[in-house]
């Protein structure tokens, strides 16, 4: 890994295949994290289907670069990661190695599982316009206060939300049971483990207490992407012992040291930007927190992406991160990011392009020998 490694562990869980009940979770050093280019090592993170001949001929190829997918949180923008899966599948781009953060870790997971965009789509398209946010998950965001708000997402304009969720983020308590919003869940994901995969992923999350980020790569997978998705303030972190796991965008918007950490050479990252508009007037003091921290994640996501060998930047700027009716946008969004960005993937696979990491080591060893 190229620079200052951060304070990480590994969330880690041992299961039984024949069974989809959560693993227990513990800690390990991040160093003991199996690498696929170890030899000797357990590779436990190498897990391709039988029924993917592509993706099982890439991998008996021991000199080709493993490429890794690192797919970043945005909320309601994050439908963008379904265009950018669409295109990279279509054009038959491997992926061996998918990390993902908040709704990059809900899309993510979930084709880590299915390995097939076109039932994904079929799934986000029901989820997001009938089941999920607009059944427990928004009950749980309006259930203070009146059942109308059930078509919250139908009628109010996009100012009001905004204000309506900022309202239940100062009003409420957030420590409650977390059940009935690890079902709906359940409607996207494989009830499984997510070492039962097809493709190795990892969600990223922060743990509240300790305030160390956690790379989730073992144990129950609807656990692992509820927690990378518990934004702090709106749902309430997922208890695990004596941890409390939340969203992990405040330390990895875009999850590329997590890919990395998985086996990733070569690293994919999709970059879900927040519109920051130049602002003049701040009517509280809190309005200025929450300015100064939104100009704080996008300097910190800006350095992590220099690390990235491809950005994706599907121009989702516009999208509230509660809006989940655009479902289409967004996805024809990925797609045409996606597009733009083939040459330089291609070039990166075919060897045309060296990846960063080597050409930082490179540039360590030409400083280290003048």
């Amino acid at each position: 890994m190229v620079g200052r490694e951060r304070d990480v562990s590994i969330v880690a869980g041992r299961s039984e295949k024949s069974s989809s009940a959560p693993a227990p979770l513990t800690s390990v050093p991040a160093a003991s994290l199996p690498r696929r280019d170890k030899p000797g090592g357990e590779d436990r993170l190498c897990c391709f289907p039988t029924e993917c001949r592509y993706y099982i001929e890439r991998n008996m190829k021991k000199n080709e670069r493993k490429v890794g997918l690192a797919l970043g949180g945005g909320g309601a923008r994050g439908l963008a990661h379904l265009g950018v899966l669409k295109v990279l599948e279509r054009e038959e781009i491997p992926i061996d190695f998918i990390a993902g953060t908040s709704m990059g870790a809900m899309v993510g997971g979930a084709y880590s599982q299915l390995v097939d965009i076109k039932t994904l789509e079929a799934k986000a398209r029901r989820y997001f316009s009938e089941v999920g946010v607009r059944g427990e998950w928004l009950n749980f965001l309006g259930k203070d206060g009146d059942q109308r708000r059930k078509s919250l997402f139908q009628n109010l304009s996009q100012f009001i939300l905004k204000k309506y969720i900022s309202f239940l983020t100062l009003s409420r308590s957030h420590l409650e049971d977390q059940d009935s919003l690890l079902g709906p869940l359940k409607i996207f994901l494989e009830d499984k483990n997510i070492e039962e995969g097809k493709i190795p992923f990892c969600a990223v999350c922060v743990d509240l207490v300790s305030g160390r980020e956690l790379i989730l790569d073992r144990g129950n997978m609807i656990e692992a992407v509820y927690a990378s998705s518990a934004i702090e303030g709106v749902f309430p972190p997922l208890k695990k012992g004596d941890r409390l796991l939340a969203d992990g965008g405040p330390t990895s918007q875009v999850p590329v040291e997590a890919a990395k950490k998985l086996g990733a050479e070569i690293v994919l990252a999709v970059d879900l930007p927040k519109e920051i508009k130049p602002e003049r007037e701040f009517k509280s003091g809190l309005d200025l927190i929450l300015r100064a921290e939104a100009i704080a994640l996008d300097k910190l996501k800006r350095m992590t992406l220099r690390y990235a060998d491809v950005v994706i930047t599907p121009e989702v700027r516009s999208i509230h991160w509660a809006n989940f009716t655009k479902v289409e946008e967004c996805i024809a969004r990925g797609e045409k990011a996606t597009e733009r960005k083939l040459p330089q993937i291609r070039e990166l696979l075919e060897g045309k392009r060296k990846p960063v990491r080597e050409l930082r080591k490179r540039l360590g060893e030409l400083i280290a020998g003048s």
